[in-house]
C-alpha cells in the first residue's frame, strides 16, 4: 500500500469509530496523576520539578473530553442530528448527579468537622459550587475546600456553551475561533496576574488553553487534510513515546517560562493525546487497554470527586499506626477512591446512565468501527463519543 493509500485507509478508520480504544487509559493516567499530586504536594520540597505537576493531569482530562465532545458534534452535525437540548440532558445526568451528592456529602461533613475559618469558607463559596462558577470567583488563598470543582466548573461551561458554536458556524469556523479564544485568553490571563484582576479578565483567563486545543485537534482531524497532515508525524511508529517525551520535558521546565509554561503543556498533551487516536494500535495501546486500567479511566470522574476525602481518611489511618508515608497514602487512597467509584458507578450512576439512554438514546443508526480484539471487553462507556 503507498503512503498515500495508506493515510486515505486510516482517515476512514478514524471517521467510522466511535470508541477510541487508548483514551480510558490516558484518562487512568490523568487521574493518578491527580491523586499523586494532592497525596504528595507538601511531601517534596516546593522547588522539586516533577513531582509537583500531578495537577497537570486535569489538563489531560480537558484535551481528551474536548476532543471528544467535538468530534461528536461535528458527527452529528454533518448527520443532520445536532440537538443541542438533548446533549444538554445526557450530560446533565452523567455529571449532575453524582457531583450534587458528592457536594452535599461535602455539605454534611464540612458543617459537622470544620468550624473554622477553612468550613466558614466553604459555606461562602458554596453558591459558586453548586453554579459551576467557583473558576470565576474562588481563589486558592491557602487551604480552600472544594477547590477541584474549578475544572468541573470549566467543563460544564465549555458543555453550555461549545454546541451552539458548533451548530451555528460553518465546519472550520469553530477552530478558528478557538484559535482566537486560545490568543485572547492568554492575553488576558497575562493582563490578569499582571494586576488588572477584574471579573472580565478573571472570566476569560479561566478558559484552559487545554479545552481549546482540544477542539482545533478535532477539527484539524475531522477532515481528510487535516488527517492526513496529522498523521504523518502522529501516525508513525514512535510518535506517542517522542509525545510522551515532549510531555515530560515540557513539565520539567515549565516553571522556567512563566505563565507561557502551562501553554506549552497543554500542546504536548495535545500532542500525545493525537497519536493515541491517529492510530488505535499506537506505541502505548497494549498497556492503555488493559483491564484493571480501562476500569480507572472509566470511572475517572467518580474518582475525581471522591478522591480528596479518601487521601483524608487514608492519612488519619497512617498517622493512628504511626506511619508516614506518601507511596503507602498514594496506594491507600488509590485503591480507596477506586473502590468506592467502582460501586458508585455501578449501582448510583448507573441507574442515571440508564435513564440517559432510555430518555435521550440516538435512535439514528451509527456506523461504528469494531474495537481490535484486545478491547472489546474493556469497558467503553467514558471514551464512547459521550453523546
Amino acid at each position: 500500500m503507498t503512503p498515500d493509500a495508506s493515510l486515505a485507509a486510516g482517515y476512514e478508520r478514524f471517521s467510522r469509530t466511535s470508541f477510541f480504544t487508548s483514551l480510558d487509559g490516558l484518562r487512568a493516567i490523568s487521574i493518578l496523576a491527580v491523586i499523586w499530586h494532592h497525596a504528595s504536594e507538601s511531601a517534596f520540597p516546593a522547588a522539586t520539578r516533577l513531582v509537583h505537576e500531578g495537577n497537570r493531569g486535569v489538563h489531560l482530562f480537558f484535551v481528551i473530553s474536548a476532543f471528544l465532545i467535538s468530534t461528536l458534534l461535528l458527527r452529528a452535525k454533518r448527520r443532520g442530528a445536532l440537538d443541542v437540548p438533548r446533549f444538554w440532558c445526557r450530560r446533565a445526568l452523567r455529571i449532575l448527579p453524582l457531583y450534587y451528592a458528592v457536594l452535599l456529602g461535602y455539605v454534611g461533613l464540612v458543617w459537622y468537622l470544620e468550624r473554622g475559618p477553612a468550613g466558614q469558607a466553604f459555606f461562602a463559596n458554596l453558591p459558586a459550587f453548586a453554579t459551576f462558577t467557583s473558576n470565576w470567583f474562588v481563589e486558592l488563598d491557602g487551604r480552600v475546600i472544594f477547590y477541584f470543582a474549578w475544572s468541573l466548573a470549566a467543563e460544564e461551561q465549555f458543555y453550555l456553551c461549545w454546541p451552539w458554536v458548533e451548530r451555528g458556524f460553518g465546519r472550520a469556523s469553530p477552530a478558528f475561533l478557538a484559535l482566537g479564544l486560545l490568543v485572547v485568553t492568554q492575553l488576558a490571563g497575562l493582563a490578569y496576574v499582571a494586576g488588572a484582576q477584574t471579573l472580565p479578565l478573571k472570566i476569560l483567563s479561566s478558559v484552559p488553553a487545554a479545552i481549546l486545543l482540544g477542539v482545533i485537534l478535532a477539527h484539524v482531524l475531522d477532515s481528510a487534510r487535516g488527517y492526513h497532515a496529522v498523521a504523518r508525524f502522529a501516525g508513525r511508529r514512535g510518535s506517542a513515546w517522542a509525545a510522551a517525551t515532549a510531555v515530560l520535558v515540557a513539565l520539567w521546565f515549565q516553571r522556567d517560562l512563566g505563565f507561557f509554561g502551562e501553554l506549552l503543556v497543554a500542546v504536548t498533551l495535545t500532542f500525545l493525546v493525537a497519536t493515541c487516536v491517529v492510530r488505535e494500535d499506537n506505541d502505548f495501546a497494549r498497556a492503555l487497554r488493559l483491564r484493571p486500567v480501562a476500569w480507572i479511566g472509566t470511572i475517572s470522574f467518580g474518582i475525581y470527586l471522591l478522591h480528596v476525602l479518601c487521601i483524608r481518611a487514608v492519612r488519619g489511618v497512617l498517622a493512628a499506626a504511626h506511619l508516614e508515608s506518601v507511596g503507602l497514602l498514594f496506594l491507600g487512597s488509590t485503591l480507596l477512591s477506586v473502590a468506592i467509584a467502582s460501586v458508585s458507578y455501578l449501582t448510583y450512576e448507573r441507574f442515571f446512565l440508564r435513564l440517559k439512554d432510555r430518555w435521550f438514546s440516538d435512535r439514528r443508526p451509527a456506523v461504528v468501527a469494531p474495537p481490535p480484539p484486545a478491547a472489546t471487553k474493556v469497558p467503553a462507556v467514558a471514551t464512547s463519543l459521550p453523546g
